[in-house]
């Protein structure tokens, strides 16, 4: 009888290797048969766990980049009145854990500016998505607060805080986004709401 962990473990080292090679190369950089080589099987073998080359980059993006940080926004949407603070503590969090999900969804994002690019939709989508899904949330701030421009001005904030953090390898991510939180939510307006 064969062993079904045998697939999801080749399946997951394809996925590492795709994150290692579109964070490195691009998605025009990176084979099919590069990402074969780097884990020991053939390019037949990659493509029956994930379709096709446009199935890797969907399934990297989805799975490994979006899926933690989605199941963490939806942990706080559950709760009674969070903060917006806390959220994007936490996700900065995430992904001061995972560099190299950071690297290829960094390098992705900038060549996906081409309209051609398998990914450009994707990434104009959820640009949108991520605002208007923190939007649903009741968040606890200031009052006469703008939450849709202060969540869009934040996000934006923190692609360029990980830009310069995969600049300059050490730096705490962390401590990085700290400093935009205080020039986004200044005291002492926002006492009490981070």
């Amino acid at each position: 009888m064969p062993d079904p962990t045998a697939d999801t473990g080749s399946r997951a080292a394809i996925l590492d290797a795709a994150v290692e090679s579109f964070g490195t190369l691009g998605y025009y950089g990176t084979s099919l048969q590069r990402i074969a080589n780097a884990v020991g099987l053939t390019k037949a073998g990659v493509l029956h766990h994930v379709g096709s080359k446009e199935g890797l980059l969907r399934l990297v993006l989805d799975e490994r980049y979006d899926r933690e940080t989605l199941d963490f926004t939806c942990a706080m949407a559950r709760r009674e009145r969070p903060l917006i603070a806390e959220m994007w503590r936490g996700i900065v969090s995430i992904n001061a854990r995972r560099p190299a999900l950071v690297h290829m969804f960094s390098t992705l994002s900038a060549e996906a500016l081409d309209p051609g690019h398998p990914a450009h939709d994707y990434f104009e989508r959820r640009e949108r998505q991520i605002v208007d899904t923190a939007l649903t949330i009741r968040w606890q701030v200031p009052a006469g607060t703008d939450v849709a421009k202060l969540l869009a001005t934040g996000f934006a904030a923190m692609d360029g805080v990980q830009l310069r953090w995969l600049r300059a390898p050490g730096r705490d991510l962390v401590a990085m986004w700290a400093d935009c939180e205080d020039t986004l939510m200044p005291l002492p307006v926002w006492e009490g709401y981070r």
